[in-house]
């Protein structure tokens, strides 16, 4: 059974599943191979920098050091703020009631969206209440983690009136600026003198 998440919208509480949508499976995928004039597969590797050992791919691993290059475990290391403070963790969605926050529709197209989830539902009651609630003029929005974590990922649910998705990204702020520039104002009037001679003269011709 996949886990459940619990959303909650005003008095509207429903639990649903949450499925990543595979793009591969939408879009289809393309793979590259290979081959040495025997017909024998290659595989990637690195040269090292004394320019001699050679090291396939998943040979090489990142290791987090300390000032005097010593290793350090991760149950050693803190996240921290910018300014010191200790990182809070965002819960997981499925850790805590997730209340929605109802934003107007244009805030959803300020998403950019990442990856996208649908919802499954074990109970029918669940899913129409959803889609219910879902199918309105606002947008949707809570903090979606699949883990615990120091930071969240923007989110919104939607829905298409058959099914309900989520979602997930990080919302663009846009600032826009006043035109502080002053356009002058251009005298159009002009001469009625100078308007004749400028004017064409067609006997010239």
């Amino acid at each position: 059974m996949a886990r459940q998440a619990a959303f909650k919208i005003g008095d509207t509480l429903f639990q649903a599943g949450i499925t990543k949508i595979d793009r591969d499976k939408v879009y289809g995928y393309v793979e590259e191979h290979t081959y040495d004039a025997n017909g024998d597969e290659c595989h990637m590797g690195s040269v090292l920098d004394d320019g001699i050992t050679f090291v396939l791919s998943g040979a090489t691993a990142l290791k987090k050091v300390d000032d005097a290059f010593r290793e350090v475990d991760k149950s050693e290391m803190k996240t921290v703020y910018m300014d010191g403070r200790d990182a809070e963790l965002v819960p997981s969605v499925f850790d805590a009631e997730v209340q929605l926050k109802e934003e107007p529709l244009d805030r959803l197209l300020d998403l950019q969206v990442d990856l996208a989830y649908q919802l499954s539902f074990d109970a029918e009651d669940d899913k129409a209440a959803a889609i219910a609630r879902l199918k309105t003029d606002k947008a949707y929005y809570f903090v979606y983690n699949y883990r615990a974590d120091y930071e969240g990922a923007d989110a919104f649910l939607v829905c298409n009136g058959a099914d309900v998705f989520a979602l997930t990204g990080k919302l663009l702020e846009f600032e826009f600026l006043d035109n502080q520039t002053i356009i002058p104002i251009e005298d159009n009037e002009t001469d009625s003198a100078e308007e004749e001679s400028d004017a064409l003269d067609f006997g010239m011709f």
